[in-house]
């Protein structure tokens, strides 16, 4: 019979199919007895014994071996035994090869893919996974950022931590807890921390007390989308007020058309949109000049220093009307409370932020494609481990001289390969 199976000290003898199952009955090759484990002498054959063992799917549809092994007995101990077949996970009731087929896709791949493909049962599945991310986890080492990225991600039904590297733009770790007692550990066995020279949050507190006693180098920048925002949300707080003095149906046909335009940045309004922006501001001119106002806080992140940012929040902060907008007044005092982190945005030697909407909604999409039931375990490593994001972060660092090897460095799975629908 054709060998189907190519595996060392097997031959196939029948193949059947059984219910969508192709299973291959198969024999041990003949051999010497093996010597006695317990007391060396040489064992006599005592029998045999029929076992089935998961194999890689051919095609289209689950394998199964059924081996005929031989069993031996010493007739001076009375041990018995059967040989080995190094091909075989004997703990698992599978081959090698299979276990290997599914480390390679169990990370982008649903488990109950994977078990209806091999016919496995899914916990086989998913311990052959818990296995590689154990492995994975002790192994593999990415390259401490030197731009660090904190922020927070509500991924199965918690709010994590989730660290990035801003000057590759992937995912450094994760988390499963935002609180200090997960953070502080974390900073401070970070191996080589004194290389993070910036980290940019949002302006949660505790973001800053977890790491600041345990990055010496690092000077904190408040995210410039987590301040801006601010301004958009006062601004859709003035929106609202005013929607709500219009009757029903006016109420409800600008809804959506007010809240959009509003959102938009001038430069982006389209012709149409321009139209509508000036009825705007003949219709409703307190809502514009709640509009002008929140550009007016935008454009302080388009000053080209440090100091014409700090005059132009001053221009924007004198000029706000002390009797309306509180929101817009709580967010000058915001900005007060964060000043020189905030401000710091014109420090660095690039512009950093934390790419907010890119990241988070690139691993948020990921995550929601897996289906439900998976642990913050799992979604993490899948994150952190996924090898088709992986390959585009490798890279090598210069040699410091012509007579140093180059040294191979991983900077973490890069976020848009991650988030890519085809990444699969």
């Amino acid at each position: 019979m054709l060998d189907l199976l190519n595996l060392p000290g097997v031959q196939p003898v029948d193949l059947q199919y059984d219910e969508g199952v192709i299973i291959i009955d198969a024999q041990v090759d003949a051999a010497q007895p093996p010597a006695c484990p317990s007391c060396g002498n040489t064992l006599y054959r005592h029998g045999h014994r029929q076992i089935m063992f998961a194999d890689t799917p051919q095609q289209m549809m689950p394998v199964r071996l059924k081996i005929d092994r031989p069993r031996y007995r010493c007739a001076d101990c009375g041990k018995t035994l059967m040989p080995e077949l190094a091909f075989l996970d004997e703990k698992r009731r599978v081959t090698k090869r299979l276990v290997g087929a599914i480390r390679e896709r169990c990370l982008s791949r649903t488990f109950h893919g994977l078990a209806d493909e091999t016919g496995l049962a899914v916990n086989t599945v998913k311990n052959i996974a818990q296995d590689l991310i154990d492995e994975l986890d002790t192994t593999v080492r990415y390259e401490t950022p030197v731009i660090m990225g904190i922020d927070e991600l509500n991924l199965a039904g918690s709010y994590r931590c989730i660290i990035t590297n801003l000057a590759t733009n992937s995912i450094y770790d994760m988390l499963e807890k935002r609180t200090q007692n997960h953070m502080k550990p974390f900073f401070r066995k970070l191996p080589d921390s004194e290389n993070v020279e910036w980290v940019c949050t949002d302006m949660w507190r505790p973001f800053k007390r977890s790491f600041g006693p345990y990055l010496p180098n690092a000077k904190l920048v408040i995210d410039k989308f987590h301040v801006v925002k601010m301004a958009s949300e006062a601004l859709e707080h003035e929106r609202k007020q005013h929607q709500a003095q219009l009757g029903r149906k006016e109420r409800l046909r600008l809804k959506k058309s007010l809240r959009w335009l509003t959102l938009k940045r001038p430069h982006a309004l389209t012709v149409d949109e321009q139209q509508d922006m000036a009825l705007l501001r003949q219709n409703m001119p307190a809502l514009a000049e709640a509009y002008d106002f929140k550009e007016l806080f935008y454009q302080i992140y388009d000053e080209p220093d440090k100091a014409s940012a700090m005059q132009a929040f001053e221009a924007w902060e004198n000029t706000l009307p002390e009797s309306k907008w509180p929101r817009f007044h709580a967010l000058a005092r915001t900005v007060h409370n964060h000043y020189s982190d905030i401000f710091a945005y014109w420090d660095a030697p690039a512009r950093i932020t934390n790419a907010y909407t890119e990241g988070l909604n690139g691993i948020v999409k990921m995550a929601n494609r897996l289906g439900r039931g998976y642990s913050y375990d799992m979604i993490r490593a899948r994150a952190l481990y996924a090898d088709h994001a992986r390959k585009v972060g490798r890279g090598s660092v210069l040699p410091d001289s012509t007579t140093t090897p180059q040294k191979h460095v991983e900077y973490g799975p890069y976020i848009p390969t991650l988030a890519d629908e085809n990444g699969e």
